[in-house]
């Protein structure tokens, strides 16, 4: 009896075996296979460590090879078995082949993520680290204050509104709300609310300057620091937006090979389908963070003032497009052209500078 367990132990020794897992909140679903025969499918509940127990008992001596989609857990998993040595990569949804199977339940996306890793199909999404991790979800809070900032003015203006009060002409600053704050309704309930309302927007005020004071303290990281102190030199880039550069786009300088795959990932450049005599052209796909690609461009109109070269390119593109918002985009993908620049070779950023006819048509 123990020479025969000893044969079994022997048998997955060295073994490459392909861990497949479906991961959700309750339950995470599991397939192991090798490269020729699926071993096991199976459900259970969603901790780490008591897979790797599982596979250390059943497999013991194989070589695990593991792999599941980027999800809402983010990356503690990956974090788990890759501290641990096992070999792991986290793939994105989008990636994963489709075999034209309308049928779409856990067992059978746990398969199709170990069979397409067994054969080596699947693309790798490169996991930051663990500090610019930290940093991403800072700038997802911080966006969240920013948006629940809006929606409060945004209420608060709809009550002027209601009432017909001549404050809904004044402009938003610190001085209305100071006016605001001393208002006071007939209904009770409303002017309740509207109060409320006030203290909400003032305390969310105050989040968001936290905010602000912890991102621009990213400046101090040994890492990354560098690199946002380069980009908040180019005139129209401050802090905050450097930063976000800096954590989205080049916490590693390595992670784009060159500018045209940075533009591509960003959306900003142009495409062209053709097909007899229709020819239709737009922006690339894109697989980066939208709201960053919104960002850049609010950040070419601003910058398009203050370089001569990007003036340059707005004003020729404008003329033979007659689009202001193609123009704009060809002055964003010129821009993360030079930001590359300056990551890559860590030198300043250098502004052509404006001719009066140019900064007069501005």
């Amino acid at each position: 009896m123990k020479n025969d367990t000893r044969i079994e132990n022997m048998f997955f020794d060295k073994k490459e075996l392909f861990v497949g897992i479906d991961v959700h909140k309750v339950k995470w679903v599991v397939t192991i296979r090798t490269y020729d025969l699926e071993l096991k499918t199976f459900s259970m509940s969603p901790l780490a460590d008591e897979l790797e127990r599982h596979l250390k008992k059943n497999y013991p001596g194989a070589l695990f090879k593991f792999v599941y989609e980027c999800c809402f857990s983010g990356f503690w998993i990956y974090d788990y078995f890759f501290e641990k040595g096992y070999s792991i990569i986290v793939t994105p949804p989008n990636r994963i082949y489709k075999d034209g199977n309308t049928i779409k339940t856990d067992k059978i996306d746990s398969r199709k993520l170990a069979f397409q890793h067994s054969r080596g199909l699947l693309r790798e999404v490169v996991v930051p680290s663990k500090i610019v991790r930290e940093y991403k979800y800072i700038f997802r809070i911080y966006d969240k204050q920013k948006m629940r900032k809006g929606q409060i003015v945004r209420q608060i203006k709809a009550m002027l509104e209601q009432k017909n009060h001549p404050f809904k002409w004044e402009k938003w600053n610190k001085g209305l709300v100071e006016k605001l704050k001393s208002l006071s309704f007939e209904g009770e309930i409303f002017n309740l609310k509207f109060k409320k309302l006030i203290n909400e927007y003032e305390y969310v005020v105050d989040q968001i300057t936290d905010s602000e004071k912890m991102i621009e303290r990213f400046e101090e990281d040994p890492l990354i620091g560098k690199r946002i102190k380069l980009l908040e030199k180019i005139k129209g880039i401050g802090i905050i937006s450097a930063a976000r550069l800096t954590v989205y786009l080049f916490d590693r300088k390595d992670r784009f090979e060159n500018s045209e795959k940075l533009s591509h990932y960003l959306g900003l450049t142009p495409t062209e389908r053709s097909s007899g005599e229709t020819v239709s052209r737009g922006k690339s796909g894109l697989y980066g963070n939208k709201q960053l690609r919104t960002i850049i461009i609010q950040l070419a109109w601003i910058t398009v003032r203050k370089d001569g070269a990007l003036l340059d390119k707005f004003e020729r593109v404008y003329k033979r497009s007659g689009s202001k918002q193609k123009a704009i985009v060809a002055v964003a993908r010129k821009l993360m052209t030079k930001i590359f620049a300056v990551i890559n070779k860590e030198k300043e950023y250098r502004t052509n500078l404006l001719d009066s006819r140019k900064v007069k048509a501005a």
